[in-house]
C-alpha cells in the first residue's frame, strides 16, 4: 500500500527542521492554517510543480512539502519565482531536470540532476548538505546554491552574460540550450534573452532543453611535434636540455607528473668547478634512474632502489624486458615536454609586460576586484618585494565562470609560467602537462583576455 501525504500545521514539524533551514528560523511567522504536506518514506514522481496550489488543489494552504526519505522525480519546477511552495527532502533528491525559484529547496542528502539544474531570481535558495552532481547548471547571479559536500558540474552557463564552461573549456550558452528557451533580441545581439518561463514549459511537457552538444572544438595550433621519436639517445637528451623549460639563467629544470619526479640538467661547470654532463634524473615509486650523455655521445643508464644504502647499478646493456619501466617514464617525460613546447610559446613575455606598463593597470588600487568580462574576471598583481626582501613576480589572474583561476606569471626569461587553482580551493597548482584539456582552457581564456584588452585598452 502506497503512503499518502499527511497535512499538518507547520508548527507540528518545528523540531524536525534542520537548524540551517529557513523553516527552523521562520516557522513561527506562519499561522496554524499554513500547512505542510508530510510524506513518510521514499517517493517517486514523474513531475512536481511547486507553484502555489498546483500539487494539492484541495489543500491550497500548503506552503511546504516534507519528504522523510528519498525523492526521485523526472521534472521539478515552478513558474512563479516571487514565491512558491518549499521542498525539504531528508534523504537524497534525484531529478532529470529542475527549474525553481522563490522558495527554499533543502536536501539533507545528495542532489543529483541528470540534465539541467536552474535556479532563478533572488527569492530562492537551494541548500544541499551532501554532494551536488549535475550535468548543466544554468545560473543567473542571483539564485543561491549552498553545498556542504562536493560539487560536480560538467557544464555551467550564465543567463545574463551568455557564457559558461563545459568540461573546463569556455562555452556559449547557445551551444548548450535549445533555441526555444531564448527570446528574439533583434535590437542587441549581445543580449542573451533567456526565458525561464519557456524552460519551465519544456519541462512541463517532459522534453529536454539541451542541445546535442558534446565537446568544445579545440583550436588548431600550427606547430610541429618537438620529439618525433621516443628513443633514449643523444638527440633526445640534447633536445631536453634545450627545450623551452630550460631557461638561460639556470642549468636545470624539474617537474613532477603522476608522482614521478624528473630533473633535466644541461652540460655546465658548477660553482665548485666540476663539469656536469647533459643528464636526466628520475625518481619513481620503486627506483632512482640516472641517464647521462657521455663525451662520445653514447648514453649510460643507472638504476638503484629507494633504500638509503642502495647502490647504483649500470643497466645500459640490460635486456629490453628489464628496461620497460625506465622507457615508460621516459615516454611520459617526452610527452610532457611536447605539451610544453606546444603551448608555452603562444603567450609572449613582451605582450604580458606591455599589459603591466599600461597606465590603467598601473593605477589600479591594490584591492581592486578586477575587470569583469561576462562571467570571467581579470585581475592583476604588480611585481614587488615582500617583507623578507623576496621578489614576488607580476601575474595576470583569470577567474572562470566556475570560480577556478588561471594564473600567468612573469617569473623567468623564456616563457610565461601558468598555474591553476581549482574551484572552491585555495592554493596554486602547476598545470599537469598530461592534462591537455587544462592547457587548452588556459589558452582559450587568455585569447579571450587579449580580445578584451584590445577592445577596452587598445593593447
Amino acid at each position: 500500500m502506497h503512503n499518502v501525504y499527511q497535512f499538518m500545521a507547520i508548527s507540528q514539524l518545528a523540531e524536525r527542521f534542520p537548524a540551517d533551514s529557513w523553516w527552523a528560523k521562520f516557522y513561527k511567522d506562519f499561522s496554524e492554517d499554513d500547512l505542510v504536506a508530510y510524506y513518510e518514506g521514499d517517493l517517486t514522481l514523474p513531475s512536481l510543480d511547486l507553484d502555489w496550489g498546483m500539487p494539492f488543489p484541495q489543500q491550497d494552504k500548503t506552503i511546504l512539502i516534507f519528504i522523510n526519505g528519498h525523492l526521485t522525480v523526472d521534472n521539478l519546477y515552478n513558474l512563479e519565482t516571487d514565491g512558491a511552495i518549499g521542498l525539504m527532502v531528508m534523504g537524497n533528491l534525484m531529478a532529470k531536470n529542475i527549474a525553481v525559484g522563490g522558495q527554499e529547496i533543502y536536501v539533507n542528502g545528495n542532489l543529483t540532476v541528470e540534465n539541467i539544474l536552474c535556479g532563478s531570481y533572488n527569492h530562492g535558495e537551494a541548500i544541499v548538505n551532501g554532494n551536488l552532481q549535475a550535468a548543466t547548471l544554468v545560473q543567473d547571479d542571483e539564485y543561491r546554491i549552498n553545498v556542504n559536500g562536493q560539487r560536480s558540474l560538467q557544464c555551467i552557463v550564465n543567463i545574463w552574460h551568455g557564457d559558461g564552461i563545459f568540461q573546463e573549456l569556455p562555452i556559449r550558452i547557445q551551444d548548450i540550450l535549445i533555441d526555444e528557451v531564448f527570446l528574439d533580441e533583434d535590437e542587441d545581439e549581445d543580449e542573451v534573452g533567456f526565458s525561464f518561463a519557456s524552460l519551465v514549459q519544456i519541462f512541463k511537457e517532459g522534453r529536454s532543453a539541451l542541445t546535442h552538444f558534446t565537446s568544445v572544438p579545440q583550436r588548431t595550433i600550427a606547430s610541429s611535434v618537438y620529439f618525433t621519436h621516443h628513443s633514449i639517445n643523444a638527440e633526445n637528451i640534447l633536445k631536453l636540455t634545450t627545450c623551452i623549460l630550460m631557461t638561460p639563467d639556470k642549468p636545470s629544470f624539474d617537474l613532477t607528473e603522476q608522482d614521478v619526479y624528473f630533473m633535466i640538467q644541461r652540460a655546465h661547470t658548477n660553482a665548485d668547478g666540476d663539469k656536469r654532463n647533459d643528464s636526466v634524473y628520475m625518481k619513481t615509486s620503486q627506483y632512482h634512474y640516472f641517464i647521462w650523455l657521455n663525451e662520445d655521445q653514447s648514453v649510460s643508464l643507472l638504476r638503484k632502489t629507494l633504500e638509503e644504502e642502495a647502490e647504483w647499478w649500470d643497466i645500459t646493456e640490460s635486456s629490453q624486458a628489464h628496461l620497460v619501466d625506465i622507457h615508460d617514464h621516459w615516454l611520459m617525460l617526452l610527452t610532457c615536454i611536447n605539451v610544453a613546447e606546444l603551448y608555452l610559446h603562444t603567450i609572449e613575455i613582451q605582450y604580458v609586460r606591455q599589459i603591466f606598463q599600461q597606465s590603467a593597470i598601473q593605477e589600479l588600487e591594490e584591492d581592486h576586484d578586477g575587470f569583469w568580462d561576462g562571467s570571467k574576471c581579470y585581475s592583476f598583481r604588480q611585481a614587488y618585494l615582500d617583507e623578507d626582501g623576496d621578489r614576488i613576480h607580476a601575474r595576470i589572474e583569470i577567474q572562470t565562470p566556475d570560480e577556478a583561476y588561471y594564473f600567468y606569471t612573469l617569473e623567468n626569461q623564456s616563457y610565461v609560467s601558468r598555474y591553476y587553482q581549482p574551484p572552491h580551493y585555495y592554493g596554486l597548482q602547476e598545470l599537469s602537462y598530461l592534462n591537455t584539456r587544462q592547457w587548452e582552457a588556459s589558452e582559450q581564456y587568455f585569447e579571450r583576455f587579449k580580445q578584451f584588452m584590445s577592445q577596452n585598452f587598445k593593447v
